[in-house]
C-alpha cells in the first residue's frame, strides 16, 4: 500500500486518517493563521480607536517624564503653595508678622498681589516690600467696619516715596482687599488700607481707589488689630516724628514687626 494510515481511538469506532487528509488539514490551519495575521495588521494600520491609543501614549509619556496628575494628587503629593511666591501674572505673596494686637497677641497676615487689578500699585508695593519699608510701621487709623490704614514710615529720616500715577479701578474694594490711600489724582505713595467691612466698600470704587492685592490668610488677625485710638493719631506728626510720637501718645497701637516673602510659618 502506497498510503500509510494512522488510527485514532474514538469509542468503539475507528477513524482512518490518510496522509492526504493530514496535508489538507495543515494547509487549512496555515491559511486560517495567515488570515488572522492579515486582519490584525489591517486593524493596527487603520486604528479603529485612535483616541484610546493616543490617551495610552500620553499616559505612558507622563509616567516616563515623571508628570503628576494635578486633578487628584496622591498621598504625600499635595501641592506646596507656600513655595509659590510668584504667580503667572507677576503677583507675589508676602507675610506680615504683627505684634501688639488686642490683648497683646501676635499673628501673621499673608497678602497676595494682583498686578492685573492695578499694575502700577502692585509694582510700587513690590518695590517697597523689597526695601523692607513696612517693617516697624504702625496701624495708625482703625475705623471699625470700614478700613485699617498704615504705611507711614516709623523713621522720619527715611526718604518719602515719590508719587505714582493712578490705576484704572478693575476690582471692587471688597473685604480683605488692599488699596493705596491717596489725597487726590496721582498722589499715591506708600500709605495703604485694608478693607474690613463685611459687605465691602464699593463706594470707594467710584472715588478711584484701585485695589492691587488681597489678604489670602489671616483676616482674623487683621480684625484683631488694636482699634482703641480710632483716627486720633496725627498723620502730620507721624511724618515728622515717626514712631517716637506714636510710642509716647499711642503706646497700644498694633504694628508690623517684620515682613518677608512667601508664606512664612504657614502649614
Amino acid at each position: 500500500m502506497n498510503e500509510m494510515t494512522q488510527i485514532k481511538k474514538g469509542g468503539s469506532n475507528q477513524v482512518v486518517v490518510t496522509r492526504k487528509m493530514q496535508r489538507y488539514s495543515l494547509l487549512k490551519a496555515g491559511g486560517a493563521l495567515l488570515l488572522i495575521c492579515g486582519f490584525a495588521a489591517v486593524l493596527f494600520c487603520n486604528d479603529p480607536l485612535p483616541g484610546v491609543r493616543k490617551a495610552a501614549m500620553r499616559h505612558r509619556l507622563k509616567v516616563e517624564q515623571g508628570e503628576r496628575d494635578f486633578r487628584k494628587p496622591s498621598d504625600g503629593e499635595q501641592e506646596d503653595k507656600s513655595e509659590a511666591t510668584e504667580t503667572n501674572d507677576g503677583g507675589r505673596r508676602f507675610t506680615f508678622e504683627l505684634e501688639s494686637l488686642k490683648d497683646g497677641a501676635t499673628g501673621k497676615v499673608v497678602i497676595q498681589t494682583k498686578p492685573d487689578w492695578a499694575p502700577l500699585g502692585a509694582a510700587r508695593f513690590h518695590e517697597l516690600m523689597d526695601q523692607k519699608f513696612y517693617d516697624q510701621t504702625k496701624f495708625f487709623r482703625v475705623v471699625n467696619d470700614f478700613i485699617i490704614q498704615f504705611g507711614i514710615s516709623g523713621d522720619p529720616a527715611k526718604p518719602k516715596p515719590s508719587n505714582i500715577k493712578d490705576d484704572e479701578v478693575k476690582q471692587t474694594n471688597s473685604r480683605g482687599t488692599v488699596t493705596f490711600a491717596m489725597a487726590g489724582k496721582n498722589s499715591r505713595t506708600s500709605q495703604l488700607f485694608i478693607n474690613t467691612r463685611k459687605d465691602g466698600n464699593t463706594f470707594l470704587d467710584k472715588q478711584n481707589f484701585a485695589p492691587f492685592a488681597e489678604v489670602v490668610s489671616g483676616m482674623e488677625i487683621v480684625d484683631a488689630i488694636y482699634d482703641g485710638y480710632g483716627e486720633s493719631p496725627d498723620q502730620g506728626k507721624i511724618q515728622t516724628q515717626g514712631n517716637a510720637y506714636l510710642d509716647q501718645k499711642f503706646p497700644l497701637l498694633s504694628y508690623i514687626a517684620r515682613t518677608s516673602e512667601g508664606n512664612v510659618g504657614e502649614d
